[in-house]
């Protein structure tokens, strides 16, 4: 039993039961800082992270009252962070000079996640969806669907189009190095015929329509354009040193192939057809096939310098880097955009085009964490109502407005739940909102200064999107259906009431008034008025009077 006892060191056994282990880094803090059109950026050190850099934790309640968070030192319990309800805390320093405990509220993160989890909002992938105004449409692509949802390599589901033709490429090169040799001179000036090399023709993947438009969230490779110099440089020093010859196996498999799919195509678009006969034919078919994959060392050395010759020109659309390199080493797509009517745009060439941003890797899943509804499809159910069309509008309230300070803005700012959208309605959206009858979608021209909190808005969260930077984008919609009186309280569940209930509704049908030109519904409709007469007699005189043609049980003789 001694032994047992003494299996753990006291330094293991004090991690294996301290919850300080579990603590991970913490993230760089982002910018928070906004670039006006002039150069001059504006920046808040006290302003709330676009995302939270510091792991939130949380106590039980008799340890709160002791002051135990897991922690090197109990936290002082007459701090105004712990003395709420819920207390919920981020360590900046476990350990200072002064031997405290740097801490701080992590309840601005936790709170704005909880009220995320009440509005019941779905995640979407990319920011396409933020820009398109027209909410009739086809709805954005969840972050959930199975050719976005993408982080293995190793199965088919996670390789796209580049990926499947690299892995089919791989398979058909030669288990051996061949060595080749260079062409002699011999004395006399005659060149000696260099030996082929071995090849063997591969098709190529069909290809698949899910498979082509898999795009990936997360990449084995880094971001190339978000590296630094020294980062670089240790990129290529430390990770691709190793990996040369790998490469060129499958560069030289990979010239091979186009060196023979140009040779067929070119015999095809020659016109060359094969004899009639059989046994010809297949001769003839044998002799092609031979010529074809007849391919010398010195003709796949020019065709590597015709990749390189195409990659200096147009390096991002090249073959040697769409087909090979970006899958080779598992990197993400790079792409360009064109910035000549950018504000900070100047006139040279090399400065018109930038990396798109958008089509930057992520730094997290889609989703962020914030929920795992795929769409908006369910039914709100209301404990008194039962279910609802819509679910229940979330106040907004009008943080800036469409002329803040006499300047002239396309949308104005909501604050939702913690978070800063835009409203629906742009400035150029007034007709259309007139036609929708909305009666608040013009009063967010100007600031609200009179009502007290501001003004509020009922609005409908769509879904919700992360850009690749953290940052959390949320679509919405005004509410303008009985989903605003059940939010006021409005509850009375009455059936709707006809307007001029006097009026006949059969007056105009048929030829005739009051007939329908049916004769068995106005038989019905002449018995029922008949009754209507009898029984109104019996309230109202107390007595009533049966007209003929009423069944026999009312009828006196």
């Amino acid at each position: 039993m001694a032994l047992n006892r003494q299996s753990l060191s006291p330094t293991a056994h004090l991690l294996r039961n301290s919850r300080l282990f579990s603590l991970p880094n913490p993230l760089p803090r982002p910018l928070v800082s906004e670039t006006y059109g002039a150069g001059i950026t504006k920046a808040s050190a006290s302003a709330t992270l676009p995302y939270p850099t510091h792991q939130a934790i949380t106590t039980t309640k008799s340890s709160l009252a002791r002051g135990d968070w897991g922690l090197k030192r109990p936290l002082p319990s007459r701090s105004y962070l712990v003395q709420v309800s819920d207390p919920v805390l981020r360590i900046n320093q476990l350990d200072t000079i002064e031997h405290v405990t740097d801490f701080d509220s992590a309840a601005d993160h936790v709170r704005t996640r909880q009220k995320w989890e009440e509005m019941g909002v779905p995640m979407m992938k990319g920011m396409t969806a933020m820009r398109d105004q027209d909410l009739s449409g086809t709805p954005p692509v969840g972050a959930f669907e199975t050719r976005d949802d993408t982080t293995s390599y190793d199965t088919e589901v996670g390789l796209d189009e580049a990926g499947l033709y690299l892995k089919a490429l791989g398979k058909s090169i030669p288990g051996g190095r061949t060595k080749t040799r260079r062409s002699k001179q011999r004395s006399a000036g005659e060149a000696v015929a260099e030996p082929p090399l071995p090849f063997t023709p591969f098709t190529p993947p069909p290809v698949d329509p899910v498979v082509h438009n898999t795009k990936r969230w997360k990449h084995e490779g880094p971001w190339l354009p978000g590296m630094s110099a020294d980062d670089f440089v240790a990129y290529l020093s430390k990770q691709l040193a190793g990996r040369k010859k790998e490469f060129h196996a499958y560069l030289v498999e990979f010239v091979k192939n186009e060196i023979y799919t140009t040779r067929r195509l070119a015999a095809s678009k020659a016109g060359q057809t094969a004899p009639m006969d059989i046994a010809e034919a297949e001769v003839w078919h044998e002799q092609q096939e031979k010529a074809w994959r007849h391919i010398t060392a010195s003709q796949v050395d020019a065709g590597i310098k015709a990749l390189r010759k195409e990659t200096a020109e147009n390096p991002l659309s090249s073959k040697l880097v769409s087909k090979l390199i970006l899958p080779f080493l598992k990197l993400p797509a790079i792409k360009f955009k064109y910035k000549a009517y950018a504000q900070d745009a100047s006139n040279r060439d090399i400065d018109q085009y930038t990396f798109d941003q958008d089509s930057a890797p992520l730094s997290t899943h889609p989703s962020a964490g914030l929920g795992y509804l795929r769409t908006k499809a369910y039914i709100a159910n209301h404990p008194i109502l039962g279910p609802q069309s819509s679910p229940a509008p979330v106040p907004a309230r009008v943080i800036q407005s469409r002329t803040p300070a006499g300047q002239k803005e396309k949308y104005a700012r909501l604050g939702v739940a913690g978070f800063v959208a835009n409203d629906q309605f742009s400035s150029a959206d007034t007709s259309l909102a007139s036609r929708a009858n909305i009666s608040n979608a013009a009063d967010v021209e100007t600031l609200d200064i009179e009502t007290v909190g501001g003004k509020k808005l009922l609005v409908q969260p769509l879904f919700g999107s992360v850009t690749n930077d953290g940052r959390i984008h949320i679509k919405l919609k005004r509410s303008t259906g009985a989903e605003i009186q059940v939010a006021r309280g409005e509850l009375d569940d009455v059936p709707p009431v006809r307007e001029n209930f006097d009026a006949d509704p059969l007056k105009d049908l048929g030829g005739a008034i009051g007939k329908s030109g049916v004769k068995e519904l106005d038989e019905q409709s002449e018995r029922g008025r008949q009754m209507s007469n009898f029984l109104e007699g019996l309230t109202n005189e107390g007595r009533g009077i049966p007209e003929p043609g009423m069944p026999e049980p009312f009828r006196r003789d």
